[in-house]
């Protein structure tokens, strides 16, 4: 992972994601491709497919924050020429626009990136709760 554009990819879905946690969807928002092969199967539960939906959704996610604090653990990250993987334990530290009571959040998250015209961007992002390990009975 010595691609410089793959390390600028990074900083700048860091920084979205710092951001996102404000409230503010729009460094996400340009981080992802704006095609209609795009998906998220979001944190919440849902799942959106095609940019028409995922971009209005993004908005609404992130509606549901007003200031806290991000930070993300890379489990794997993968990049080939065209296509990339990103896995993460992302922890995230937040207040609601109606209770300023702080909530934590853990999620696992796998992320899917593509070039398109020179620059990584964001195609799929599967959320969902990071759960203690169950014993199988």
């Amino acid at each position: 992972m010595t691609d410089l554009s793959w390390e600028e990819a990074m900083s700048e879905l860091t920084a979205a994601q710092r951001d996102f946690v404000t409230g503010d969807a729009a460094g996400i928002k340009r981080l992802f491709s704006h095609r209609e092969d795009v998906t998220v199967l979001g944190g919440c539960g849902i799942f959106k497919n095609g940019w028409k939906e995922v971009g209005p959704r993004l908005d609404w996610a992130a509606s549901h924050f007003a200031g806290g604090s991000y930070r993300q653990e890379t489990l794997s990250a993968t990049a080939g020429s065209d296509v990339a993987c990103l896995v993460t334990l992302e922890r995230w530290s937040y207040a609601t626009p109606q209770q300023r009571q702080e909530t934590q959040l853990e999620l696992r998250v796998t992320q899917v990136f593509r070039r398109e015209a020179g620059q990584w961007r964001l195609v799929h992002r599967h959320a969902d709760p990071l759960l203690q390990k169950q014993e199988l009975s």
